[in-house]
């Protein structure tokens, strides 16, 4: 498949798939957005991965005005969460657009993101800006695809490195614009972005076929996505739109559960050794790095926990 500017057209409905673990505090404020989107909703399929709080409890006694489909799972990770709710559950022809439990849609992002897919036959995730609370942009909305040596590097020395060396440097090829849309928003192409808010071309990952890959539990499978978007000759693109909240840390908190930690630093290892790997001794070497990075960083969190009582 090549870059191409011919129109591709994909119907103006779509999927929206959510997994959710303990987002209590979130929940109301994701499914009463998708209000303002639903006539271009055709179905929401809701995972909820074995929560001990009353999301589900919240989710099916809110008055909406689209159809809820709820599915309640064992805790399989992000991934295995969106694979539960993919046979048999979505439309194979429309796209999907992946919702995190802690996001607020701003009005007309998904109209405008199925504008994006129709603007572009090579355009095989979009996406929109993410910002925080504070109001300043999630990181993660425009992220760079990681590489060893930045990656080791950010790795050992964390936040002190450098903006620029960072795989969510916030700035990936963000100049290339890839289109317009009709009311003059543009569509500019980034290496990657966040499974927290993603719209999937159906030709890409069809709604009945697994989305994420499930080597991952829970960090790392979007930007997997991104690279295998790549690969298969799609490109990524962020609609210059009204950006969409995040409220970051709603499931793992800060600093992340020992859990949350553990998977993130496997994501690291898995990443690598999928995309990166050359040689079993450079193996060995990214493996014990990550593991030092593991206990030095959850060491410094249960420090955290201590201070804050």
């Amino acid at each position: 498949m090549t870059a191409t500017t011919r129109k591709a057209h994909v119907p103006d409905m779509c999927n929206v798939l959510i997994v959710a673990f303990n987002n209590e505090k979130t929940v109301v404020r994701l499914l009463e957005s998708l209000e303002a989107h639903r006539r271009f909703i055709r179905k929401v399929v809701f995972v909820d991965n074995g929560s001990t709080d009353a999301t589900v409890e919240i989710a099916r006694g809110l008055t909406i005005g689209y159809e809820l489909n709820i599915i309640e799972s064992i805790n399989t990770g992000f991934a295995g969460g969106y694979a539960s709710a993919s046979a048999g559950v979505l439309d194979a022809d429309l796209p999907t657009l992946c919702l995190n439990p802690d996001v607020e849609l701003a009005e007309d992002s998904v109209v405008l993101l199925l504008e994006a897919l129709n603007s572009r036959l090579d355009l095989g995730i979009a996406t929109v800006p993410l910002v925080g609370q504070d109001g300043t942009e999630d990181s993660a909305s425009r992220r760079t695809l990681p590489q060893l040596g930045s990656s080791a590097l950010y790795g050992i020395l964390g936040k002190i490195v450098p903006r620029n060396l960072r795989y969510n440097n916030g700035s990936a090829d963000s100049s290339k614009k890839l289109a317009t849309l009709q009311d003059g928003t543009a569509v500019n192409q980034i290496q990657a972005t966040t499974g927290a808010l993603m719209m999937i071309r159906p030709s890409f990952r069809p709604g009945n076929a697994p989305i994420f890959d499930t080597d991952y539990w829970m960090y790392g499978e979007d930007l997997q996505l991104c690279l295998d978007a790549a690969t298969e000759g799609y490109t990524v693109g962020i609609v210059e739109a009204r950006p969409s909240l995040h409220l970051k840390g709603a499931s793992s908190g800060w600093p992340r559960s020992r859990a949350s930690h553990r998977a993130f630093h496997d994501a690291l290892y898995i990443y690598y050794s999928k995309n990166l790997r050359t040689s079993a001794l450079q193996s060995y070497a990214v493996h014990a790095g990550v593991e030092l990075r593991f206990w030095a960083t959850l060491l410094g969190g249960n420090l955290v926990r201590r201070l804050r009582g």
